[in-house]
Formats: C-alpha cells, structure tokens, sequence
C-alpha cells in the first residue's frame, strides 16, 4: 500500500513509501481491517481521513483500489486500521516489485567471460543432454566464493553487504542460505547495478543487483515465496 494523499495536507516525498500489511479480516464487501504497516521498525503514521493505494495479492493476480481510512484502534498490542473502498478493484500491472527486508547469508563470486557464457547457454538450451554436460563443467569450476549478508530481496534482484568491492556491472553469482530460494533457482546470475561503501572502522560494501538468469514462471514463483514469507513474518509479529 502507497499513501496518496493526507487528511490534512500533501504528501511529501519520504512518505511515499510501499509499505506491507495484513487483511485482519472482513468487515463488510467494502471495509476491511489490516495491521498498521511497520516501516524501518516504526509503526507507519497512518491518520483517519488518510488515502491510500492499496495492492492485493491474490493466487490469480494483483489488484488495486483506493482506500481511505476510517478508523485506528489497538487490540491487544497490536495497531489496527480499518479501510474502506473508494474505487472498484482494477487488475493491476507491476511497474516494480515489492522488495522484502531480510537477514540472510549468502554465498558470492564474480564470475570470468567463460563462466559467463557457461551460466548463459545452461539457462537457453532446450537440449537435456547437454544442459547436464554443461553443468557438470559449472560443477567443476573452482569458482571463489565468499560470504555475505543479503538485506532484502525482490522479483527483479537483491541487496547484500560483504567486505569486498565489486565494480558497476559485474557479474556475480550469489547462493542465499535459503532452501526455499534454491529450491526455485539452484543460484542467482546477477548484474551490479550500484555499489557503494558503507561502516565506519569496520568498512564493507553494499551491492545493488539485479537478476538476469530468472525466466517468468522462476519470477512469479519467487515473488509468491516472497509475499508468502513476509505474511509468516508479519503473522509472527502479531503473536
């Protein structure tokens, strides 16, 4: 959910934020009952009057609605808003995908041209055969992997921390510690799409990636595990 517009004012820029929420229940076809998003470990300042574009995911797709907020209360020590529908439900098509906060180890390398090529044609051969052959070559590759901590994770890429310097559009492979993900794609061939230097005396680096070896039905099961680890995460929350 997006905040579009405030009861008492515009929004300013920081508060445009994609901000995760669960459907307590239902009130009626039109009102409904969610969690009051967290955002970097803060409740999100939601006001009564507030509107905001709302994103469902569903098993047959994503919609979307405006929603304008009707009431806050607290039960338990839980915060809970109540929204009601401004507008019908329109199938909506993702510009970006939601990116979800995670702490996570991963294994990384840079990857040479030829391993680059080997990667390439693995993921565009049809022919079973030689995609094993292919692979037993990866399998056989002494590639230098290295330790990192993956920060968040998206449909369309990933952001870790590590204690070397990768450069803009390097090709990395990057292994999360997370049978759930590899269970989807064995590893992830990733392009460098921002770097920069983050610490103080303990100094590491923050990689930007973006996936370029995940096919569409790869893409849509990867972000269903991704919704679906963050609804178990915020389920926890509320305990």
């Amino acid at each position: 959910m997006t905040l579009v517009k405030r009861a008492n004012g515009i929004v300013t820029k920081g508060e445009a934020q994609l901000y995760t929420s669960i459907i307590v229940h239902s009130i009626s076809d039109s009102e409904l009952k969610i969690t009051v998003p967290i955002f970097q470990s803060k409740l999100v300042p939601m006001t009564i009057g507030d509107v905001y574009a709302v994103r469902f995911y569903t098993p047959v797709g994503y919609f979307q609605c405006k929603c304008l907020v009707k009431s806050i209360e607290k039960e338990g020590h839980v915060m809970l808003a109540t929204i009601k529908t401004m507008s019908p439900l329109e199938k909506y098509q993702r510009r970006q995908y939601f990116r979800m906060n995670c702490v996570i180890s991963v294994q990384y390398a840079k990857l040479e041209q030829y391993q680059i090529d080997l990667f390439k044609e693995v993921f565009e051969t049809e022919d079973p055969e030689r995609r094993n052959e292919l692979q037993d070559r990866i399998d056989n590759e002494e590639i230098d992997y290295k330790e990192g901590t993956m920060l968040d994770i998206s449909g369309g890429g990933l952001r870790f921390n590590c204690r070397t310097k990768c450069d803009t559009d390097d090709i990395l492979i990057v292994i999360p510690d997370e049978p759930r993900f590899t269970a989807i794609i064995p590893y992830f061939i990733c392009q460098e799409v921002m770097v920069r230097q983050i610490g103080g005396s303990a100094v590491s680096f923050e990689h930007k990636m973006k996936f370029i070896n995940i096919n569409g039905e790869q893409r849509e099961k990867l972000i269903s595990l991704i919704f679906t680890m963050e609804r178990e995460r915020m389920k926890t929350d509320l305990k």
